[in-house]
């Protein structure tokens, strides 16, 4: 009976040990700035760039930018998309154009609803993202 309770106790300090070896490590603090944003009205064929700088006080694994947008292929389309491998530093853009009027679109008045995401991923499996949200009209 007595080993039992010898085996508990030294179970219990290894998991205690091991907890204290492995805490957790603080997390990054990850700074995103709009450099550069959407204007509010587009003409037809006109093409603008979202700029965004991310700052890191520990290196990243890789940070991106990606457009989403609300009607796909109609008003205003955003390019891929941008990358950018292992850093602590990144300037990632992404180009939206105008392709046709939004003044069909079913929101009143009609304009087109765009984002850029941006994500950051860091070892260990922790991203940190920001999203840019814009409203362009194309007259």
């Amino acid at each position: 009976m007595k080993r039992n309770y010898l085996k508990i106790t030294l179970v219990l300090v290894l998991v205690l040990v091991s907890s204290l070896i492995t805490a957790a490590a603080p997390l990054p603090v990850t700074t995103f700035t709009l450099v550069r944003g959407l204007p509010s009205t587009m003409n037809v064929g006109e093409t603008f760039t979202v700029v965004v700088e991310v700052e890191s006080d520990v290196p990243f694994i890789f940070a991106q930018a990606l457009p989403a947008m609300q009607f796909p292929g109609r008003g205003v389309v955003g390019a891929v998309g941008d990358h950018v491998g292992q850093g602590s530093t990144a300037t990632l853009e992404v180009t939206f154009t105008a392709k046709e009027s939004t003044s069909d679109f079913p929101n009143s008045p009609g304009y087109s609803p765009v984002s850029v995401t941006v994500g950051v991923r860091y070892p260990g499996g922790y991203v940190v993202a920001q999203r840019y949200n814009f409203v362009v009209t194309v007259p």
